[in-house]
């Protein structure tokens, strides 16, 4: 290719010449030696008005083209260059299409040559301002690539001509939409910026990035508190996206409708009328309409992919003015993504679910404009220019964009991914506020990360330095999910779709809307491709994740402590993720048994191995919530797809999994409640799936050996723990599920006519005249109480717990036995209270008819049933002991209701054959136990200081609580440390470690048991 620069008058001369060049053997090329047929070839592409004063040939054609090309700017100056070069570009496209002379013919490579060589030297002799005019025409016109390149490519070494002609295609593409792409203008965009690497660093310098790459933005709104401090000002995401050259490329959408003047809605999809009157449209016809979006959108996505492509490889300063342009888009969008500003006042839809946008819309004292969906769609789009934000549209096609970059990192390179790249003190100018962001480290632990991370490139190498690239775009992409992706995701999954259901009846419009919207954003958010990349993504999260938890080494599980690369990382980014699967895992149809969407395209290997590492180790993440959140991801999973529950049987998983389920049960007790939660319903939630993962684990041999093994080894003390716990909850929940139908039965007694007036289905409280507004609308409508659906929540709840500890004390027993003092506490805290409520005086404040046990979930034989059965797996474990731990209790133990357990046992046929007589030996044996025992109890005179102060009982191993100085039995104090770690009278922290035996005590009490014929707790010292 020629390369030159302006020639003078005499340089003009010798490039004609250079037409005529030689061939190897020294002669000039010809038409094979026929010059009459040489001419005619020329004379036939070159379409010639007039016939030459000479024959053409291919030794005079570049003295012919130099004249006839001055002629043309000799005829029309103010045009001649522009014509000139389309005369060029006509016979070279003529010389290379088929019936204007034989492709064979060997001159039509010289005669390329000549037309090259031509309009080179007359674009240069050219003005920058004729160049530019002329190369804005040509462009218009069907140039060849070679031709038009090599001209866009030596005009480009003018350096007033790149940013001039950049800038006279671009201001064409504003106000782009997905009905109108300004395709023409965008692929003269793309031939210019290809042509030359100079074009794409003319475009994010001055004057261009003044204009429109990055344009100069002052916040208009400001807002201040009130001692006139400011608070927050208005962002640049909203001018970003309406007056930057990328935001017009990403702007078309087929959402932000709102955005457009009402004079233009038509040309949104929304507005278009085969988007109307969606809900009672056919499943076909919705098909067909996401189809032909998911068409539009991506043409717009594959646009905004190319052009970025070429801007990355165009050297360092655009490449990082791209990643600037991202992070400052990002950055902007991040009030999205928190919780509150919510519609009306706000900006955001997804908060709560959409519940309060619902609650919203059909309430009565809403004004009248903020009761339409289309109006708060509208001040939505208001709010998005008020403060500066991403419209959701243009937020997922930048989304989208940056999966599109994240494709090339394949997953063996997860670990080369850095995360101390998040600690960089210039990391605000990409990540925005992710400095601030709490992290899996505590302060000292990330200040000690600084240190270790400058020996990272990835902390110390400069922005601009190509070999950070990956690893910029991961963690843009990891900071728009929060920002980019969940809001906008969240409102089409959530409320929109929660919009048109609740609505669906009562108000046609809102509902359609609502409808559309979600269907619109729908298109894009389960497009396959986009599904895919997104997969894609997520994939490499949970890489990044694990290798950073287990720093770098080989074995994932157990979880060793965690290092520098873990304490680095912002907890947000799993907290994304979690949420991001959740989301997609709610889209998947039921009982599928395969994955599909998102999920087919998932390793489940990374993913199930991170989500043990946060279950297990409250080291790696100390937030009870979160790790609560990832084992009700994994619960989720396995039960959906039968190939990823079969993973939990396979190694590594198989030998962890079972003390990552106890961690995670265990650690869920100081979950942050909200304060109003006076039933601990936040907690048995997240305790629900441990509970179904621990009876799907447990149906396996591995998993139970397993099991034994840790509650007998170093996990002794988290079994205990863990069964502690099982027996709190399932006492609160059984007593708040028969509290509830108590109240339940005299609210019918008493209220019976206010109550049958209630609203179905939502509670059946009494709706007092003043509880109501002029309207008629209940004013505590959100508190109400569905008596029987709080009862049989929690029946449920209590129903998967005691099968929980029913597995525990099946597999467990000498276990538990040998825990003393857990055992005690199952016993009496648990089994007999329960068996003497169910079969005992206390049965007739809840007895009801068969239909009304089953409405509620409750199955009284069961619970016996596993009551009996957990009698019998302790008792073969150590007959003595039991017996003498029951006939300690004297509030819930008699005879008579052990009798009569067993008779109901027997009436139902809950056990049979050597299990029912082995049940009526224990109950027999019992009672004899029970009455020598309490014989002894009565006739000695037991001093003050051998009781505990706790619970009133002799105590067979007394120690003092250091703090309280309290006396108590060991087992009561082992109790209270493995229910809360504090000691009970002082309320401050304690371990087990720290309790003061007293030793002369203990011999004492041991004394005066062996005469009084006393049965200790253990065992006498003395006997």
């Amino acid at each position: 290719r020629l390369r030159m620069k302006r020639p003078g008058s005499e340089r003009e001369s010798e490039l004609m010449e250079d037409a005529k060049r030689p061939r190897e053997d020294g002669t000039v090329a010809t038409a094979g030696g026929n010059p009459d047929r040489e001419n005619a070839f020329l004379t036939k592409v070159l379409s010639l008005r007039d016939a030459p004063a000479q024959k053409l040939s291919l030794s005079n054609i570049g003295q012919f083209l130099e004249d006839e090309t001055l002629r043309i700017l000799q005829r029309q100056p103010a045009r001649g260059l522009e014509d000139a070069l389309i005369f060029l570009a006509t016979a070279w496209r003529r010389a290379e299409e088929g019936g204007v002379v034989p492709s064979t013919w060997s001159g039509i490579g010289p005669l390329q040559e000549a037309l090259l060589t031509t309009a080179l030297a007359r674009l240069l002799s050219a003005p920058a301002n004729e160049q530019i005019r002329a190369l804005s025409a040509v462009l218009d016109t069907p140039v060849p690539t070679r031709l038009m390149n090599e001209l866009l490519s030596t005009a480009a070494d003018d350096d007033a001509v790149p940013p001039r002609l950049l800038l006279n295609i671009i201001k064409n593409l504003a106000g782009r939409h997905l009905n109108d792409l300004c395709t023409p203008w965008f692929a003269k965009l793309m031939r210019v910026l290809k042509s030359s690497k100079k074009y794409p660093q003319a475009l994010v310098e001055s004057p261009c990035k003044e204009e429109v790459w990055r344009p100069a933005f002052k916040p208009g709104f400001v807002w201040r508190n009130r001692k006139r401090e400011i608070v927050s000002k208005q962002r640049c995401g909203f001018a970003l996206q309406s007056r930057s050259l990328l935001g017009w490329i990403l702007g078309p959408a087929a959402l932000d409708a709102s955005l457009m003047p009402p004079s233009r809605a038509h040309l949104t999809e929304s507005g278009s009328s085969e988007w109307a009157e969606l809900r009672r449209a056919t499943r076909q016809r919705i098909d067909g309409l996401q189809r032909g979006t998911q068409m539009k959108v991506a043409g717009c996505q594959a646009q905004a992919a190319e052009f970025v492509d070429i801007m990355l490889r165009a050297g360092d300063a655009p490449r990082l003015a791209v990643l600037l342009w991202l992070g400052e888009f990002i950055t902007a969008a991040e009030p999205r993504g928190k919780q509150g500003y919510v519609v009306p006042e706000g900006f955001n839809f997804w908060p709560q679910g959409g519940h309060h946008v619902i609650d919203v819309l059909a309430h009565q004292e809403t004004p009248p404009f903020e009761r339409c969906m289309k109006n708060m769609l509208l001040l939505q789009a208001l709010h998005f220019r008020i403060h500066g934000l991403p419209s959701s549209g243009v937020a997922l096609n930048t989304f989208t964009l940056l999966l599109h970059l994240c494709k090339p990192i394949q997953p063996a390179q997860a670990s080369n991914l850095s995360p101390f790249f998040v600690l960089r003190s210039d990391i605000p100018e990409l990540l925005g506020g992710w400095q601030q962001e709490a992290r899996f480290g505590e302060k000292e632990q990330v200040e000690a990360c600084t240190d270790v991370a400058k020996a990272d490139s990835a902390f110390s190498a400069p922005l601009e330095d190509k070999t950070l690239f990956k690893t910029q775009v991961f963690w843009l992409t990891s900071k728009g999910v929060g920002t980019l992706l969940l809001p906008v995701a969240k409102e089409a999954f959530n409320t929109f779709q929660g919009v048109a259901s609740s609505f669906y009846e009562k108000d046609p419009v809102t509902s359609d809307i609502a409808w559309r919207e979600h269907l619109l954003a729908e298109a894009t958010l389960k497009e396959n491709g986009f599904l895919e990349r997104l997969g894609h993504f997520v994939d490499l999260s949970f890489r990044v994740l694990q290798h950073a938890a287990v720093g770098g080494q080989e074995e994932a599980l157990p979880p060793p402590a965690p290092g520098p690369s873990w304490h680095a990382l912002p907890s947000t980014v799993l907290e994304n993720v979690l949420d991001l699967c959740d989301l997609y895992r709610d889209r998947q149809r039921k009982n599928s048994g395969l994955p599909q969407g998102l999920f087919s395209f998932l390793d489940p290997a990374p993913i199930l191995t991170t989500l043990c590492i946060v279950m297990a180790s409250d080291s790696h993440v100390r937030d009870p919530s979160l790790r609560g959140r990832a084992v009700k991801l994994m619960h989720r999973l396995c039960f959906a797809f039968p190939s990823w529950q079969e993973r939990l049987n396979q190694a590594p998983l198989v030998k962890h999994f079972i003390p990552c389920l106890i961690g995670v049960f265990t650690a869920v007790e100081k979950a942050i409640m909200s304060y109003y939660d006076l039933a601990y319903r936040y907690k048995y939630e997240l305790r629900i799936p441990v509970m179904d993962l621990f009876d799907l684990a447990l149906q396996h041999e591995e998993h139970r050996r397993v099991l034994l093994e840790f509650s007998t080894g170093v996990g002794n003390d988290r079994f205990l723990k863990l069964l502690t716990q099982l027996i709190n909850d399932s006492n609160s929940q059984t007593e708040e599920a028969i509290r509830t139908v108590k109240e339940y039965h005299a609210h019918q007694s008493d209220q019976a006519t206010a109550a049958a007036s209630a609203p179905s289905g939502r509670h059946d409280e009494e709706v007092l005249q003043d509880d109501q507004t002029d309207g008629g609308e209940d004013v505590y409508r959100r508190s109400r109480m569905n008596y029987k659906e709080h009862a049989k929540k929690y029946f449920g709840l209590a129903s998967k717990t005691w099968k929980q500890m029913w597995l525990l004390v099946k597999h467990c027993a000498h276990v538990i036995v040998e825990g003393r003092t857990i055992l005690e506490q199952l016993l009496h805290s648990s089994l007999d209270a329960q068996l003497h409520y169910l079969v005992g005086p206390e049965m007739k404040s809840i007895k009801a008819s068969p239909q009304e046990y089953e409405e509620l979930g409750f199955n009284p034989k069961e619970m016996v049933r596993q009551i009996a059965d957990m009698y019998l797996f302790l008792s073969r474990a150590n007959r003595d002991e039991v017996s003498r731990i029951v006939a300690k209790d004297e509030r819930y133990y008699s005879s008579a209701t052990f009798s009569k357990a067993f008779s109901f046992v027997r009436k139902y046929g809950l056990l049979a054959g050597p299990q029912l007589l082995e049940f009526d030996g224990f109950v027999k044996e019992l009672a004899e136990r029970v009455s020598q025992q309490r014989s002894a109890f009565q006739h000695a005179d037991i001093p003050a200081n051998y009781l505990c102060e706790m619970m009133a009982d002799i105590m067979s191993d007394p120690v003092m609580f250091p703090q309280s100085k309290k006396v108590v039995d060991r087992w009561v104090a082992e109790r209270q440390i493995m229910g809360a770690d504090r000691d009970p009278y002082a309320n401050t922290p304690l371990r087990v470690e720290e309790l003061v035996p007293m030793t002369q005590l203990k011999e004492e009490i041991h004394r005066f048991a062996k005469a009084n014929g006393i049965a200790l707790e253990g065992g006498n010292m003395f006997d």
